[in-house]
């Protein structure tokens, strides 16, 4: 019988409740395949989890392995898949949980290919980070003209997308802590707002009007302050799922999942081109998940943190 180590949320205690556990690695199929996880990305989605916040989105039975998503190498593959397989770069989402030594995929669209000449480290910023933002910037149709007001500019998910507007040729608002201010004019943002400023609502009223707003972070306050201030807008969050908008030109919307197998080859394929760049703030062993978590949680985000398996 052959273990491998796994982190595990055990109760809805939160970060420093998980548990580093022995785990019996799953039996493979025919269609399976076995990837060597080098790489877990520590993502808002499973800390909500683990403090018991997602029930009702998100029921899950405990304990569980955390993670969503992973990067690794292909160290085997069953009779039905590809031998080409074995010995390539590849990420992939397992909804029962990635942070593991191994990850047994079974479903084939749910593991892509990683181009030669990107590294696993940038691939693993990804899932759950310029997915999110793809995903963003489809549903509200942007496009060159749109003026966008982005939230957590900083964090795994706005790294990408003040990017991607950029590339779009679209009008960046972009929201940030005074000592990010710089680091976000570089990804593309044509005007950043302090967040922690006492005059957020007249800066917010100073800045020019966005027609579109993208919320990563999930602020009741800070979508309070744009209602307060403009009249027209569209707001998609990918952080709250409802809230109560009251003025007629005002819309709310909630969305979230994964995007396309070929929309990720996309993003892949921007990547290794160097149009779009991955920013990660650190990476931390597996055994240091309480330490990376909390920075997560506590510090100034400066793109995506992930976990180390290998």
């Amino acid at each position: 019988m052959i273990t491998i180590k796994a982190i595990q949320q055990i109760n809805y205690n939160g970060i420093d409740a998980l548990e580093i556990v022995d785990k019996i690695i799953p039996t493979m199929l025919p269609q399976s395949v076995k990837v060597q996880t080098h790489y877990v990305p520590v993502l808002p989605y499973d800390i909500l989890t683990e403090e018991g916040k997602l029930k009702r989105l998100r029921p899950v039975k405990l304990p569980m392995t955390i993670g969503y998503a992973f990067a690794g190498k292909v160290i085997e593959a069953g009779y039905l898949r590809k031998k080409s397989l074995i010995g390539q770069s590849v990420i992939g989402v397992t909804p029962t949980g990635t942070a593991q030594e191994i990850n047994i995929s079974n479903i084939p669209p749910a593991l892509i290919k990683v181009p030669e000449g990107l590294s696993l480290q940038e691939a693993a910023t990804v899932i759950g980070g310029a997915d999110a933002a793809w995903m963003a910037i489809k549903k509200l149709k942007i496009a060159q003209g749109d003026r966008v007001l982005v939230t957590g500019a900083t964090g795994g998910v706005g790294t990408y997308l003040v990017q991607m507007l950029q590339l779009l040729g679209v009008d960046i608002i972009a929201l940030a802590s005074s000592t990010n201010i710089e680091f976000v004019r570089s990804l593309g943002a044509d005007e950043v707002i302090d967040y922690n400023s006492s005059q957020l609502t007249s800066d917010l009223r100073n800045a020019r009007h966005p027609s579109k707003i993208i919320d990563t972070v999930g602020s009741s306050k800070l979508i309070e302050s744009f209602a307060a201030v403009y009249e027209n807008f569209e707001l998609l969050s990918l952080s709250i799922s409802n809230f109560p908008l009251e003025k007629k030109g005002q819309h709310f919307s909630f969305i979230n999942g994964p995007i396309m197998p070929n929309e990720y080859k996309e993003i892949l394929a921007l990547l290794k081109s160097g149009k779009l760049k991955a920013h990660i703030q650190s990476i931390h062993h597996y055994s240091e998940v309480y330490k990376a978590q909390h920075e997560s949680v506590k510090a100034r985000s400066h793109g995506r943190i992930l976990l180390e398996f290998i």
